[in-house]
């Protein structure tokens, strides 16, 4: 069957293709093997780009993903949230479009991931032999593990090739080679190496994450006479088998919903570690503690057992963070249980309101509330009268086969209406998770802000980063210049140096090529005066800096004094 196999991969690998149009063909590869194999931890599609490292230095790996407590880290992590003794996985992939894997595969990752994986590491030397993209992400784990109250490692390596029929013997002795050598590096973490042929890489692309979850109740669920509603006390130990995979780590895809951020030293979750570490026999903890609230699409009961189809834990990430926490450390023994409510609601509407209603009561206010608040919905309105599709929630769209060219995430929309509004691009390039935080947010999603420029903001941004990645000498440092770069189109083309979000809202056009250009010259010039200002070397840092964004606003000062208008071909609209 191995010939079939390839050939069915094949026409899988060029469905793919279609998706992701606009990445060349290795991105491609590199991307859907990553969306497929990474399918456990349900990443989004701006997590599996964000890993995507092949091009020129990339030292063997064309994929690298961190991930804690289950969690995707794209940027800085706290850390302590996560608790003690939390799960690190360290993913690496290697993607070969051939017949088979050559052993010098293997031997690249034996030699260079000693370098990356060392604390000791200089970085400006590393950055003469590696690119930008893989330094960022290896020195964000190194920095992450280090910042880790005794984490739990585990680093996985894939190597697919999606023409192979068979691995031969000799590159899985380089597998166990390689398996020591990162046990070397890390004498705690449990490693992990993958060969993939066509066919193991065609059965990774046939899974697909369960929908329907088991739920096991301490007593028949009380219901009402409303159907797809009930309510039910959960064993503390049955609840911690609910919110984890097969293999014990936090399930994060149950709480894609939840609309506030875990804080591990707010009084609140203080208290709930403290009832939790104590054996209490006169006190259940549900006496203590105001439950959870899950939705799903579907809820089948049968007994004291209920089947909940595609669940998400709308309210109570606090309280399930906590249970985890402790759980992991000490497996639960004894009878205390948490209060549950489960509702049936497949519809969107309904779900948000139940979103609402339940975190709307707590210290964190309205503010928190991000995907169902009201200009995310008429963003999506608005983005998909003009064939974009705005996932207000993770995967909404991209699950039901939407082409990564016509997907906009909250995090997207963020980035670009940073950069092109707020005029904050290192914010943009350096720290997608300050997007929501308050200070933040209510600038970017302001209620006042016309409509018309969040379509500006992304449209902009997307001709920038489609300008960047049809040139050679930007291609492999699109996400350095993408941001600085939509600053300076959206200010020449509204011809003001601070344009306000109505001014971005009367944008017709999008930044011709023969602008972009000259743009680029520009933006190149102030990364170089901000390198010399600040003596920061490497490429991906400065781009970070906040003097690289203040020296490209310079640079528009004087590009606008000096320069005539320049017209763009008009989007439609």
């Amino acid at each position: 069957m191995g010939a079939n196999d390839v050939v069915l991969l094949e026409d899988m690998v060029e469905r793919s293709r279609r998706e992701t149009e606009g990445f060349n063909s290795a991105e491609q590869e590199a991307y859907f093997v990553s969306w497929h194999y990474l399918t456990k931890y349900r990443p989004s599609h701006d997590d599996v780009l964000s890993g995507i490292v092949d091009g020129t230095r990339d030292g063997g790996v064309d994929a690298i993903h961190l991930f804690a407590n289950g969690y995707y880290v794209r940027d800085g992590v706290n850390v302590g949230a996560l608790g003690r003794n939390p799960q690190l996985d360290l993913v690496i992939i290697q993607v070969k479009n051939t017949r088979g894997f050559g052993e010098n595969a293997v031997d690249k990752l034996i030699v260079h991931l000693p370098k990356l994986l060392d604390f000791a590491r200089d970085d400006i030397a590393l950055a003469k032999q590696f690119n930008p993209r893989l330094i960022e992400i290896t020195r964000r784990f190194l920095d992450t593990y280090r910042a880790m109250d005794m984490p739990r490692l585990r680093i996985f390596v894939a190597f697919a090739a999606l023409k192979a029929e068979q691995i031969h013997e000799n590159v899985e002795l380089k597998a166990n080679q390689l398996e020591a050598t990162l046990k070397a590096s890390f004498g705690n973490c449990d490693p992990s190496v993958d060969l993939l042929d066509a066919a193991s890489m065609a059965n990774l692309a046939r899974e697909k994450p369960p929908v329907t979850v088991e739920l096991t109740l301490a007593e028949n669920p009380i219901s009402t006479d409303m159907s797809g509603g009930y309510v039910g006390l959960v064993k503390l130990y049955d609840y911690q088998k609910f919110i984890t995979d097969e293999t014990g780590k936090l399930d994060a895809s149950l709480f894609d919903a939840n609309v506030r951020d875990y804080d591990s030293d707010s009084g609140v979750n203080m208290s709930i570690q403290e009832t939790l570490s104590t054996q209490d026999t006169d006190v259940d903890f549900w006496w203590l503690n105001n439950g959870v609230t899950i939705v799903a699409d579907r809820v089948q009961p049968a007994g004291k057992l209920l089947h909940l189809d595609s669940p998400q834990i709308v309210n109570g990430l606090q309280t399930s963070h906590e249970i985890y926490k402790q759980g992991s450390s000490h497996e639960y023994s004894e009878d205390r249980g948490v209060l549950v409510k489960i509702i049936q609601a497949d519809d969107d509407l309904v779900k948000d309101r139940i979103i609402r209603a339940t975190n709307s009561q707590t210290i964190l206010g309205l503010s928190s509330l991000r995907a169902t608040d009201r200009v995310q919905r008429e963003i999506e309105e608005f983005l998909k009268a003009k064939g974009l599709y705005y996932e207000r929630r993770k995967n909404y769209y991209r699950n039901r086969q939407i082409p990564l060219k016509d997907l906009v995430s909250i995090d997207q929309m963020g980035q670009a209406v940073l950069a092109t509004l707020v005029q904050a691009p290192h914010v943009s390039r350096g720290e997608v998770s300050r997007i929501f935080k308050d200070e933040i947010y209510d600038v970017v999603f302001g209620g006042s802000n016309p409509i018309g420029a969040y379509y500006a903001s992304i449209a902009i941004v997307r001709e920038c980063e489609k300008f960047l990645r049809g040139n050679r000498d930007t291609h492999d440092q699109v996400d350095d210049y993408v941001f600085h770069l939509s600053m300076a189109a959206s200010i020449a083309i509204t011809r003001k140096r601070e344009p306000n979000a109505k001014d971005l809202a009367l944008i017709d056009e999008v930044p011709s090529g023969d602008l972009l250009a000259d743009l680029m010259v520009l933006v190149r010039q102030a990364f170089a005066s901000s390198a010399k200002e600040t003596r920061e070397v490497l490429f991906e840092k400065l781009a970070k800096h906040p003097h690289a964004t203040q020296a490209v606003s310079d640079q528009m000062v004087r590009y606008l004094a000096s320069s005539p208008r320049q017209r763009g071909p008009v989007v439609a609209r």
